[in-house]
C-alpha cells in the first residue's frame, strides 16, 4: 500500500480541486486514497453531522469515480472512538459522552453506540462501492481513563481491554463481508496489556510523526516523556520492545530502530502500515515544518515499503494546520518518488525535486522552507485556540493567552522569540525571491511559499506589538503608527489568503479557516489602533 490520506474534517476541498490532486497523486506512484470525510458529505445516519456546504453523495461519488478511473483505491475513515467531535458537538449526541464536558470521544459502553456506528458504516459503504478496507480511527481515546473509573464499568474492566473489545465489536459487519478493518495503532501501543484480544484480520496504522532515523531516539506511546534516547529507556520498556528496537543486539553505540513499533506490531500478528505526515500539530498555519516532515515522511515510508512483514506506508496530511498541500508538495513527491525508485536516497531525492519541480540545480529552496518553519505566539493551532472541534474561537482567547504568558514569566522571552522568528522568515522571503526569479518552472508554488513568508513575518511583528502593549515601556500614541501599519499589511494579506482558498475550499468551510488564521490577532490589533 502506498497511500495519501486526505483529511476533510477541516478544509472541506472542492470537487475540481480534489481531482486534479488525485490526478497528480496516481501520477507520483500512489495506489491508494484514505478519505476522512466526517462531516463533510451529507449523511442520512446522522443529519446533524454534516456541515452547511457539505458535498452531496452525487458529487461525491463523481469524484471517487474520477479517482477509480485513474487507479487509486479508496478506503473510507471513519472516525470512531476517539476524535468523534463532529457528532459529539451536538446536542442530539451529548448523552452518548464518555465524558460529559468532552465531546471528543463517547462511551464505548453507551447501548446506542455501536448500532449507530454499525449503521454509519453501512452508510459509508453504501457510498463507496466496493472496497477491501475500512479505516474505523480510534486514536487518541483519552477519555477511557474517565469511563474505566465511572459506573458503565461493570466488569470493572481495564483501558486495553475496554478498547480491544469495543474496537471488535465495531469491525464485526466490516469482517463479516470480507473488509479488512483498519485502526490508528497508538492506543494499542499505549495500552498493549490486552493485545491479544483484538482481532487479527484488524490492520494497524502506526503512525508517528516526530521522528527520524539518525537521531538516536525513538517514542514510547505511554511515556509521557516523550522521545526517549538510547540510555532513558528503562527495563520495562526494554523487556517490551527491545528485541526490535535492537534486533541485531543491543551492542555499545548501536542506536535504536527508529520505528520498532511496526516490527512489534508486525511480530503480534498484525498487518501493519507506517504513517508519517506532511503537516502535523506543532506546525504553523502558514508552512509546515519543511524538514522535519520530509525526513519523517522518507524515513517512515523506506520502512513500510521496503521492511519484509510490512504491508506499506501512507502519508497523512492534516488540515487542521490550514496550510494548503502545495506547500507539503515535496513531502508528498517523496512518497511517490520513493515509490518508483527503491534505494534511491534522500539527497537523490533532493537534488531531482528542485530540478523537477522549479528547474533549479542548488539547495536553496529546503533551507527558505526551512526557515519559515518556527513557532511564535498565535502562529499555531494551540496558540489560536481552535481544534478538531471547528468550533468558534472565544472573543477573549487572546486576551486570556496573554495573561497565563504574564503570570508564568514569559513576556519578554516570547517578545524576543518572535523578534527571532521575524528574522528567519525574512531571510526565508528574501531567499524565495531569488528562487523564483531563477526557476523556470513551479511559479504558482513559489508564489504560495512567498505568501507563506509575508504573513509569517507580519503575524510575528503583530505578536511583537501585542505582546509589548502589556509592558511599561509601551506608549500608545507613539506606537499607534506602527500597529496601524503591521494592522493594513495583515488585512491586505487576509484578501490574499481569501482569493488562494477560494479555489481549493467551499465557501463555508474557507471563512472558518481564514478565520482561525487572521480573526483574533486582527481584532486585537484594532483594539490597538482605537487606544
Amino acid at each position: 500500500m502506498n497511500g495519501f490520506h486526505i483529511d476533510m474534517n477541516m478544509a472541506l476541498y472542492k470537487a475540481d480541486y480534489l481531482k486534479a490532486w488525485l490526478t497528480e497523486l496516481a501520477a507520483m506512484g500512489y495506489n491508494t486514497i484514505v478519505w476522512e470525510l466526517e462531516d463533510s458529505v451529507v449523511w442520512e445516519t446522522a443529519p446533524e453531522a454534516s456541515q452547511p456546504d457539505a458535498l452531496s453523495k452525487e458529487a461525491f461519488r463523481e469524484v471517487l469515480k474520477h479517482a477509480r478511473g485513474i487507479g487509486l483505491e479508496h478506503i473510507p475513515l471513519l472516525q470512531t472512538l476517539g476524535h468523534v467531535e463532529y457528532l459529539l458537538q451536538y446536542d442530539k449526541y451529548k448523552h452518548l459522552r464518555a465524558n460529559p464536558d468532552n465531546t471528543s470521544q463517547y462511551n464505548p459502553f453507551h447501548p446506542e453506540v455501536v448500532p449507530l456506528i454499525h449503521t454509519w458504516i453501512a452508510e459509508y459503504l453504501d457510498l463507496f462501492g466496493q472496497v477491501k478496507y475500512f479505516h474505523i480511527g480510534a486514536d487518541e481515546a483519552r477519555e477511557l481513563d474517565f469511563i474505566q473509573q465511572s459506573e458503565w464499568n461493570k466488569e470493572g474492566l481495564n483501558v486495553s481491554q475496554i478498547f480491544m473489545r469495543h474496537i471488535n465489536a465495531v469491525s464485526e459487519p466490516l469482517l463479516e463481508r470480507g473488509v479488512t478493518p483498519i485502526i490508528w495503532a497508538d492506543m494499542v501501543l499505549h495500552h498493549h496489556e490486552a493485545i491479544d484480544e483484538l482481532s487479527r484480520d484488524i490492520m494497524l496504522f502506526d503512525w508517528m510523526y516526530d521522528i527520524w532515523r539518525g537521531n538516536g531516539k525513538v517514542f514510547i506511546w505511554g511515556d509521557d516523556r516523550g522521545l526517549r534516547t538510547r540510555d532513558q529507556l528503562n527495563a520495562e520498556t526494554m523487556g517490551l520492545f527491545g528485541k526490535h528496537m535492537f534486533p541485531n543486539g543491543d551492542a555499545p553505540g548501536v542506536d535504536p530502530e527508529t520505528f520498532y513499533s511496526a516490527d512489534f506490531l508486525a511480530d503480534k500478528g498484525f498487518a501493519t502500515v507506517t504513517c508519517p505526515g506532511s503537516s502535523s500539530f506543532g506546525d504553523n498555519v502558514f508552512a509546515p515544518r519543511h524538514e522535519l516532515h520530509l525526513w519523517n515522511a522518507w524515513d517512515s515510508a523506506e520502512k513500510g515499503m521496503q521492511t519484509p512483514g510490512l504491508s506499506g506506508s501512507v502519508l497523512t496530511s492534516w488540515s487542521m494546520h490550514l496550510h494548503p498541500w502545495e506547500l507539503q508538495h515535496a513531502q508528498i513527491a517523496a512518497f511517490g518518488y520513493q515509490s518508483r525508485n527503491p534505494g534511491k536516497s534522500l539527497s537523490d531525492f533532493r537534488a531531482w525535486y528542485v530540478n523537477d519541480a522549479y528547474g533549479l540545480q542548488d539547495d536553496r529552496f529546503w533551507k527558505a522552507a526551512d526557515g519559515l518553519a518556527g513557532l511564535c505566539q498565535f502562529s499555531s493551532s494551540r496558540t489560536l485556540g481552535y481544534d478538531k472541534a471547528c468550533l468558534p474561537v472565544s472573543m477573549d482567547h487572546i486576551e486570556n493567552a496573554i495573561a497565563k504568558i504574564i503570570e508564568e514569566d514569559r513576556l519578554d522571552i516570547e517578545i524576543m522569540r518572535a523578534q527571532k522568528c521575524a528574522q528567519d522568515y525574512t531571510q526565508s522571503l528574501e531567499l524565495f525571491r531569488t528562487i523564483r526569479q531563477d526557476a523556470t518552472k513551479g511559479e504558482e508554488i513559489l508564489r504560495l511559499w512567498e505568501l507563506a513568508a509575508r504573513n509569517l513575518i507580519n503575524r510575528a511583528q503583530a505578536v511583537e506589538v501585542i505582546l509589548q502593549s502589556r509592558t511599561d515601556s509601551y506608549a500608545p500614541e507613539a506606537d499607534r503608527d506602527r500597529v496601524n501599519a503591521i494592522l493594513k499589511d495583515m488585512q491586505a494579506l487576509h484578501a490574499e489568503y481569501e482569493d488562494v482558498y477560494a479555489g481549493m475550499i467551499r465557501p463555508n468551510r474557507r471563512a472558518l479557516m481564514i478565520g482561525y488564521m487572521f480573526d483574533a490577532v486582527e481584532t486585537e490589533l484594532m483594539r490597538l489602533a482605537g487606544e
